[in-house]
């Protein structure tokens, strides 16, 4: 801890004896604080002032009033002031013994003013003599400097959460249709192949065959039998009823489509298509069929119980069964969608052209920012989407631009809860100091995004350990520190080559009393940002190098 001495302790009114008693060995009073550079943590600056008097340095009958001032351009804030009594005054003040001197500690705190980051702390004294009235001292004493504020250099929109698209390079598309059959029969009716299911069918075919940018997958023949007759027979029925089914579509789609591609296959009895249309029935007795279709693996077995059921059983026949005895048709399409290429020239021609998945997937194909901003903007005007405004959001908080961004943000919860958006509206209030509105929106999530936002808080809120355990790069160095741990920030900065570590780099080395470091580093952060030259000139951890050749020179 180091030590400042009391100089030219001059009393305004020096006459009274008790003033001229403390005069002699003022130069005596040894006076320090820890830390000697004060910081700011959470929102606070706090520092332990500690002062000792010399044998004989403080009258029986004096009183000092002892006020720690934040010192700064502009402006001053006083804290609580400390009272000192001599042993012959009866009061309730710390005593220092006359004979042997004595020592205080006074701790002070001092709400963070973002004015005093080049400040001085001073302590200013009153005396009193006997019945007398206080009396200032004329000279304060400087007792630290401040105020280092590495903890506000963390990167807080770090850890924005960016809500993804749904964009697909290859869209499938699909349309399927049955084909329906007598009881026992493979044989094609025309009245079945000219229903309308199988005309929609037929056109999905067609307008897919030769599209543009589309690709027809082959169209599959899959025969089925309704389970209500020996299992050979049915196996065999369905077989032909795929083999019937493929050559009348193939004979009704060729004409059109000539190179279409078939597939054959054949299921056999249809138990899962008979669970499910009762399931989704009004039979009475459905729950019992259901029952049986769980009891019994064997087809012979179930139909037997099921017929067993006769009322049961006459509905099914009625209702259930003849859904069953089919061809289900099937076809896919697969559209291939715009490249990268296509996607950017229109992004940043007609971003109009593109719809809400192609803008969002666009956007992400950009690295700076403000294309990025355009397209998300744009997509958010057009189709309201509340990805596009999260991400627009993200992408201003990214360019410093908090108040635009908060807006985004907002608008987005308005259309859709989101824990992405309850994430970076956590970090708003982080950037805007309100820790309290941070924790509301932060606590409740469980995200990757959220965990090393939470440790923010921590930091925010000067828990420096919890800080750390859920940070890190850049945050995690910037959080060890302010816990002191100077090797371990090192470490976390590793090859980290932004502006900002090269600046916080600069502060480790004048921490460990490498000044040439510390400039060198300085003058790599400012190459990268002009901005860090500034920033530098009014950071008290420079403060030693302030009047050096090299800092100048920066």
């Amino acid at each position: 801890m180091a030590s400042m001495f009391l100089a030219g302790m001059a009393v305004l009114l020096s006459g009274c004896n008790c003033f001229k008693q403390m005069q002699k060995k003022a130069d005596q009073v040894q006076y320090s604080c820890t830390p000697e550079v004060l910081t700011l943590k959470g929102n606070t600056v706090s520092a332990e002032i500690s002062v000792a008097y010399p044998a004989k340095s403080f009258p029986k009958k004096a009183i000092v009033k002892a006020t720690p001032v934040l010192v700064f351009e502009g402006g001053e804030i006083a804290g609580t002031p400390k009272y000192l009594q001599g042993e012959k005054v009866k009061d309730n003040y710390t005593v220092i013994p006359w004979k042997t001197g004595g020592t205080y500690t006074q701790t002070v705190s001092f709400p963070y003013d973002k004015r005093a980051q080049l400040s001085t702390l001073e302590v200013r004294l009153e005396v009193k003599c006997k019945n007398g009235a206080f009396l200032p001292v004329e000279e304060a004493i400087a007792v630290a400097q401040g105020i280092s504020t590495v903890q506000n250099d963390a990167d807080w929109t770090a850890n924005l959460s960016i809500m993804p698209d749904n964009f697909k390079r290859v869209t499938t598309i699909s349309e399927d249709a049955n084909l329906m059959y007598l009881i026992n029969s493979s044989k094609v009716r025309s009245t079945a192949l000219d229903s309308e299911q199988l005309k929609i069918f037929e056109e999905f075919v067609k307008e897919n065959a030769d599209k543009y940018r589309t690709t027809l997958g082959s169209i599959y023949a899959q025969g089925y039998a309704s389970p209500d007759g020996p299992v050979k027979f049915n196996d065999e029925l369905s077989k032909k009823r795929s083999e019937s089914g493929k050559e009348a579509i193939e004979k009704k789609i060729s004409e059109n489509v000539p190179n279409a591609k078939y597939d054959v296959a054949y299921y056999g009895e249809d138990w899962e298509g008979f669970k499910e249309l009762v399931e989704a029935s009004d039979i009475e007795d459905k729950d019992l069929i259901l029952q049986v279709l769980q009891m019994y693996s064997s087809p012979v077995q179930r139909d037997q119980e099921i017929k067993n059921m006769s009322q049961v059983f006459e509905i099914l026949k009625t209702d259930i069964l003849p859904q069953l005895r089919r061809t289900k048709f099937v076809v896919s399409a697969d559209i291939q969608g715009k490249t990268d290429d296509e996607l950017k020239a229109a992004a940043t021609g007609d971003v109009n052209s593109l719809n809400v998945e192609e803008m969002l997937y666009a956007a992400t194909l950009f690295s700076d920012n403000t294309t990025k901003a355009k397209i998300y903007k744009a997509a958010a005007d057009k189709y309201n989407d509340v990805r596009a405004y999260n991400n627009y959001g993200v992408v201003m908080a990214w360019e410093g631009d908090y108040a635009t961004a908060k807006q985004a943000f907002q608008k987005a919860a308005s259309i859709q809860s989101a824990p992405e958006i309850s994430n970076n509206l956590g970090v708003i209030a982080l950037v805007e100091g309100n820790t309290a509105e941070a924790a509301k929106y932060l606590n409740p999530l469980n995200s990757a995004d959220a965990k090393a936002n939470k440790a923010l808080l921590a930091l925010s809120e000067g828990d420096y350990a919890t800080a750390a355990k859920g940070l890190n790069g850049y945050n995690l160095a910037v959080a060890e520190v302010c816990n002191g741990n100077l090797a371990k920030a090192k470490a976390a900065l590793g090859n980290i080559k932004t502006a900002d570590a090269d600046y916080l780099k600069a502060v480790i080395a004048m921490r460990e009393g490498d000044s040439a470091g510390a400039i060198a580093n300085l003058k790599s952060a400012i190459a990268k940002d002009p901005a860090m030259k500034d920033k530098a000139k009014k950071d008290v951890e420079f403060a030693k190098i302030f009047g050096s050749e090299e800092f100048l020179a920066l």
